[in-house]
């Protein structure tokens, strides 16, 4: 009987195993038996588990350290560096990748623009196509960043510590990006002349494209120092040097350079071994005052940094890489991710200073010290930001205000409590949270307070048209009416329902559509939505900030000084 109940709690396990590996897959409606809220819990909260999700992944030495919402996909990162895309329609994992060697690191933010994403790991800055996890680029940045990135379609905006011997604090550097070669259509648009078939559409050819962008034997616009001419080495023999009396004594004699062009005109027979003045890229030739001052035989050795000569010795071909547009340090600083407007890059000070620089030139077009402390990382809805402070929720425009008029102020609402979460935006409502704060909902035109919650509520990471979803400091789920309180006369809020999911110990706040995640740092996501039938596609919530320049009218200058 011990043997028969061993061997069916063995086969119970491997079906236990069995079904857990088929709930993962991601698809939806497929999920899991453990762990996961049941269908009459959900029901309460008016949800539905569109799918959920393990992500592969060492559970006892790695963890989910940032998750994030970019249009249709998630983005997660890990203790470990494991980067990975998921749809956030159907949970498939679209690509994954190992950053670093598996080490751990500081994990920041991510940023994309329409075809890349880009994240750092240590002091290295990945670019992967979106959609295939193809590397466009990799790059060292010399230095740590200290706060998440932001990206456009013309460049990534990271925010670095300073090099060793300058003064300031942090400094933005903006790095262009590489446009893509077009490739033409090979369908002939016309029909093939009878009387010239050999004669074939003038297609615009890629490596053409190429030539044009990297003509050989030229250097990027950037590229610094011109490159000085070269002319035939040549050494005046007229007096003996290092003792020579003109003794035909055998002596090591290589030539008197070793960099193109190659001559033995006027050489020097003095035992020698010449070698470049550097080692380090780029090579230059000394000046003309300067090249003839070590006349006496001598052997050149290597720079003082081994690793830099033996990375010298690496003849393999590079890629293209981005070059740097402009960097700007500053003196305090920098904790929290930029903010790109249309024209603008905005870059907020601890604690309490505002910097906005032109995207192009990085001309400051305003700087601006608020009253309060900021305590969160602002977030940008359409063209207006929204700062939080000790004190109030700030409301301006990204667009306006300068270097002497300051902020170009919309509203400002007093927040009591700690006010320490970043805002939370939809299309008519603004939710402020924080520890010893509760959410409050605001008038996002306005800025007045339509209701406020019990303290205990303290972050917000959903919501769609009727709904907003928060959680409280044990981890309960609670679904609030999105504007309108439960006590309109004191203007206070009590949640509609209520669901245990203190095991979800993960927050991933979804700042794009209406879909509900819960996550555990062990690599399980569980999506959820409203079960009303329009919701059966992914709503926008989030108003989508305006990066891109608008289109100029005809006859229309670009505004300058921060003025439309």
């Amino acid at each position: 009987m011990q043997r028969t109940a061993h061997i069916l709690a063995f086969g119970a396990g491997i079906v236990t195993m069995v079904s857990l590996a088929t709930g993962i897959h991601g698809q939806s409606g497929r999920l899991g038996p453990l762990g996961l809220p049941s269908v009459s819990a959900l029901d309460r909260l008016n949800l539905r588990a569109e799918w959920s999700l393990q992500l592969p992944m060492e559970i006892n030495r790695d963890a989910i350290m940032q998750a994030q919402t970019i249009d249709e996909q998630l983005f997660v990162q890990t203790r470990t560096g494991l980067f990975f895309a998921i749809d956030s329609r159907t949970g498939q994992i679209q690509w994954q990748k190992q950053l670093g060697n598996g080490g751990y690191s500081v994990m920041h933010p991510a940023a994309a623009n329409e075809r890349l994403v880009f994240v750092t790991f240590v002091t290295k800055l990945y670019a992967f196509h979106r959609y295939t996890g193809n590397v466009e680029f990799e790059i060292d940045l010399g230095s740590g960043p200290t706060a998440g990135l932001a990206a456009d379609d013309t460049g990534v905006y990271c925010v670095l510590g300073m090099r060793t011997g300058n003064s300031a604090a942090h400094r933005i550097t903006v790095y262009n990006l590489l446009n893509p070669i077009p490739v033409p259509s090979q369908q002939r648009v016309g029909p093939i002349d009878p009387q010239r078939p050999w004669i074939k559409d003038a297609y615009g050819s890629p490596v053409d494209e190429v030539m044009k962008r990297y003509a050989p034997g030229t250097r990027p616009a950037n590229g610094g120092e011109p490159i000085p001419v070269i002319r035939p080495y040549s050494l005046s023999n007229t007096e003996p040097t290092g003792g020579y009396t003109g003794s035909r004594t055998p002596s090591l004699s290589p030539l008197p350079r070793i960099t193109p062009p190659y001559t033995l005109t006027n050489e020097n027979y003095t035992p020698s071994l010449n070698a470049l003045p550097s080692l380090r890229q780029p090579y230059h030739l000394r000046t003309e005052s300067s090249k003839y001052i070590q006349s006496t035989p001598s052997i050149g050795t290597i720079p003082p940094s081994v690793a830099a000569a033996l990375a010298l010795t690496d003849l393999r071909p590079k890629p293209i890489q981005p070059s740097i547009r402009w960097e700007y340090g500053l003196r305090g600083r920098i904790e929290y991710p930029p903010l790109l407007t249309q024209r603008r890059v905005w870059v907020f000070l601890s604690p309490q200073y505002a910097y906005a620089f032109n995207k192009k030139d990085r001309t400051l077009e305003l700087t601006d010290r608020l009253v309060d402390n900021i305590t969160a990382a602002p977030v940008q809805a359409e063209n207006t930001i929204y700062i939080p402070t000790a004190n109030a929720l700030l409301a301006v425009n990204g667009e306006l205000g300068g270097t002497d008029s300051g902020l170009e102020l919309l509203w400002r609402t007093p927040i009591p409590g700690r006010n320490n979460h970043s805002p939370f935006i939809t299309n008519k409502y603004v939710y402020v949270s924080g520890d010893e704060t509760g959410v409050i909902c605001l008038d996002r035109r306005t800025g007045q307070v339509l209701w406020q919650s019990d303290k205990d509520v303290d972050t917000v990471f959903a919501a769609n048209e009727e709904f907003v979803y928060t959680r409280d400091r044990v981890g309960n789920l609670l679904v609030f009416d999105a504007g309108r309180p439960t006590d309109p006369f004191r203007r206070r809020s009590l949640p509609l329902a209520e669901l245990e999911a203190g095991d979800y110990n993960l927050v991933i706040t979804n700042t794009v559509s209406d879909r509900v995640y819960l996550a555990t740092k062990g690599g399980t996501i569980l999506c959820m939505r409203d079960k009303a039938p329009k919701y059966a596609a992914p709503v926008r919530v989030w108003p989508t900030p305006l990066i891109k320049p608008a289109p100029l009218k005809e006859g229309q200058n670009p505004p300058k000084d921060g003025k439309s």
